[in-house]
């Protein structure tokens, strides 16, 4: 016993460990200067407003940093706000993001961040959490996930009479004029707790944004890797299937959305806040809570839908990469850099990193010279020589073919490719590899046909071992030719 405790104390310690190392709230408690840190994150994006462009963070947070340095004696903080803001980014406190339909960007609070700043405030202003409200909340949840999921019928048919019951009671009673309002103190506990709950929301969805981006990089890696499962993904993703609005996090988040946008809903919401919050016992509540209770419906709509935009945002673009064949590149990029890392691996086995190579290698540079060399121009001094007078020729139409013509000089025509290849084995009646399609169908759009036959070959065709010569024709009309790995075609392609 006593050893398989101590192994569940080392066990914990580990992860733990890592946890400290790792969390961005554990890191963010433990930084030298927390407590500045929380209070400006807080104070700038912990309330109404959860994001801020970067230059205006960044110029909220050096007013703060030169008022902190006149009047708090020891922060030693001497870098700019600019450094700061991204040093907290690289800490993981906070997240720089694209602005939409911008080019700026955004800073906003990490999930660790918010947790962090949470816990801070909750030590500075505990709350009770072994409250009469907290209970009676936790006690109906249970007996209702207990009736929910109960199949008998008498015991359904039993509650449910004595709700009815219950209520008939009440409405006898204000039948004969008697009202029984909830005593003023414990009305403000329950409010309290309601609070609590509700400011939990915004780091929740802060940590289903990253759900939806830890999702996508899965797929893709998926897709690009061909890792298990990745035709199936291709299939569906061509299909319309958004795997991320199906997994967990998604159904979650929908069932939420959903719910928010009633309109009926949302509007019994407000009404009953207003009703809270013109009663005599929410007076006792701060002005941030008041504040925040009153906007609370207006918050959850704008991260909501936020949060909407980026999961949408990412299926869709996950959409785009597949459907335009994108990903065959990405593909092709990250077998090279697996086989470059493979080669480093082997040669640091071979070789020390002060091993000096035969070879030298040009750098960029700049020249550099003192300010007191350059010369100031003015604008006024330089004179543009006269416009002439521009002769208008009237544009002749072009044709398809014309304009089918310069898009083949900008991409790589797979549908041409695809049909040389599938001709190719309709007319021998077995496997042809790619120099024996160049052989039976000329690279028409030079070293791009061959490239883009290796990029069909390695998605859907198999190594053949050994290598083979292609030929091609440049531009200038020399013949061509190149070394590469042998790839056969076995059935028709897409």
């Amino acid at each position: 016993m006593i050893g398989r405790r101590a192994m569940a104390v080392v066990s914990n310690t580990l992860a733990f460990k890592s946890l400290q190392q790792d969390d961005a709230a554990w890191k963010l408690l433990n930084a030298q200067n927390a407590a500045v840190v929380i209070a400006i994150l807080d104070e700038h994006l912990g309330g109404e407003t959860s994001k801020r462009t970067v230059t205006d963070l960044v110029g909220l947070v050096d007013a703060d940093l030169e008022e902190l340095r006149e009047r708090v004696p020891g922060i030693s903080m001497t870098r700019s706000a600019n450094e700061y803001c991204e040093q907290w980014r690289r800490d993981g406190y906070l997240m720089r993001k694209p602005m939409t339909g911008s080019r700026q960007e955004t800073y906003e609070l990490s999930g660790g961040a918010l947790a962090a700043i949470s816990f801070a405030k909750g030590l500075s202003k505990p709350h009770r959490t072994a409250t009469k409200s907290r209970l009676s909340t936790i006690l109906d949840r249970i007996a209702d996930l207990s009736l929910a999921t109960d199949p008998d019928y008498e015991r359904r048919r039993s509650v449910l009479l004595s709700e009815k019951q219950r209520i008939d009671e009440q409405l006898a009673a204000l039948d004969q004029g008697e009202l029984e309002v909830m005593d003023p103190a414990q009305a403000l506990e329950q409010a309290r707790d309601i609070l609590n709950m509700a400011q939990e929301i915004p780091r929740d969805f802060v940590n289903v944004s990253a759900d939806f981006e830890h999702i996508n990089k899965s797929l893709y890696a998926q897709i690009i890797g061909y890792e298990d499962g990745y035709q199936e993904t291709l299939a569906d993703v061509f299909a319309g299937v958004d795997h991320i609005a199906q997994s967990p996090s998604g159904q979650s988040f929908r069932g939420f959305y959903d719910l928010l946008r009633n309109l009926e809903a949302s509007e019994k919401l407000q009404d009953d806040i207003d009703l809270i919050l013109d009663c005599d016992f929410a007076r006792e509540l701060d002005p941030e809570e008041r504040r925040f209770l009153r906007h609370f419906l207006q918050t959850l709509l704008d991260q909501g839908r936020e949060v909407n935009e980026t999961m949408t945002g990412l299926a869709r673009g996950l959409r785009r990469l597949v459907q335009s064949q994108s990903f065959q590149q990405d593909r092709v990029l990250k077998r090279l850099l697996d086989r470059a890392l493979g080669t480093a691996g082997t040669l640091t086995e071979l070789y020390r990193g002060t091993h000096a190579l035969p070879l030298e290698l040009e750098l960029t540079k700049t020249p550099i010279a003192p300010i007191s060399r350059l010369e100031l121009r003015s604008p006024a001094a330089a004179t543009a020589p006269p416009i002439e007078d521009a002769v208008v020729e009237e544009a002749r139409p072009i044709t398809l073919a014309e304009l089918h013509e310069q898009v083949r000089e900008e991409e790589i025509d797979f549908d041409e490719l695809t049909g040389n290849v599938n001709a190719c084995l309709e007319a021998r009646g077995e496997g042809a590899t790619i120099a024996e399609v160049l052989a039976a169908h000329p690279a028409t759009q030079g070293i791009a046909s061959v490239a883009g036959l290796m990029m069909l070959a390695a998605d859907q065709g198999m190594r053949a071992g050994g290598a083979e010569t292609v030929c091609w024709r440049s531009k200038s009309g020399q013949m061509r030719k190149a070394r590469i790995e042998k790839f056969l075609f076995t059935k028709e392609v897409r």
